[in-house]
């Protein structure tokens, strides 16, 4: 049998559905204009400003990005540093995690209240720049940009939430049959928690991929810099655009450069591959989330 929905209903999911499109205009529209101002002609685009159409169409943003050399090895770090990162940041987390579930140890509490209390109380720039830099030494390499991040106290109590709502009968039969923590924790803990991986994997994947802090603040003299902090450098300052655009033996002038598609075009590269991500995991996004928030 079918039920009638009410006129009540009916005007409230109605409502719902025009105020959910509109906001999902409104989020997807700076993203169109965007798109389409890194096809449109600098020249058109300085005389007509950000339009949502195509004035005067032109590829020759997209020319000029991925044939700078900057821009290429810029490319080649974010890559390296996110998938380094999520990777490294999920074993580290998980097994964080996974210690304190473990109802058998003495000080699991003592160690969950250590890892709270960086949700609690945020270190200043100052002390942090000077134990990140001078104490740990992380300036101008490549793992400044993985470290100091690798850790998150929010996602390792998803995931310690997670872990602890596993059926434990498996894991302490495990335990009697002989196995240890740490088969237990690779051969049945992680294939049981693709969920929850998976969306943790996608929230620190977008986090390293658009990182600029940690650039702007670790690297003085490096020979590389991320996507993120080329594109802080390129909006605010027309000549890093021509720094970005170098290439080897050929001479540029900033006058022959469109400079404001290319800064469309760029981000537009940047936010691209994140994009695709998301589709790959998303049936494991709400199952992570809602599955790793029933037990406290």
């Amino acid at each position: 049998m079918i039920e009638k929905k009410s006129l009540g209903n009916i005007i409230f999911h109605t409502i719902n559905y025009i105020f959910l499109g509109l906001f999902a205009l409104f989020c997807i529209l700076p993203f169109w204009i965007m798109l389409v101002a890194s096809f449109t002609d600098d020249m058109a685009l300085r005389q007509n400003g950000y339009l949502p159409w195509i004035s005067q169409f032109s590829a020759a943003a997209y020319k000029w990005v991925f044939a700078g050399q900057e821009i290429q090895i810029g490319y080649e770090v974010t890559i390296f540093v996110t998938t380094v990162g999520t990777l490294g940041s999920l074993i580290a987390m998980s097994g964080l995690a996974y210690v304190m579930s473990l109802k058998r140890l003495k000080f699991r509490n003592a160690i969950a209240f250590y890892v709270f209390i960086p949700m609690i109380f945020t270190p200043g720039i100052v002390p942090w720049f000077i134990v990140t830099r001078n104490i740990w030494g992380l300036k101008d390499v490549i793992w400044a940009l993985i470290f100091p991040m690798m850790i998150q106290s929010f996602w390792v109590f998803v995931l310690r939430n997670f872990f602890s709502a596993l059926p434990q009968e498996i894991i302490e039969s495990a335990y009697i049959d002989g196995a240890s923590d740490a088969t237990i924790f690779y051969s049945i803990i992680l294939p049981l928690s693709k969920p929850v991986l998976a969306t943790v994997g996608l929230f620190m994947a977008v986090a390293y991929w658009n990182d600029w802090f940690l650039g702007v603040m670790l690297l003085d003299f490096a020979n590389f810099r991320p996507l993120s902090v080329l594109i802080l450098k390129m909006v605010n300052n027309a000549q890093a655009i021509l720094t970005a655009m170098k290439q080897p033996g050929v001479t540029i002038r900033a006058d022959t450069l469109p400079t404001l598609s290319i800064r469309m075009a760029t981000a537009v590269i940047t936010i691209g591959p994140i994009i695709l991500v998301y589709p790959f995991v998303q049936r494991y996004f709400v199952q992570g989330l809602t599955l790793g928030a029933i037990k406290g």
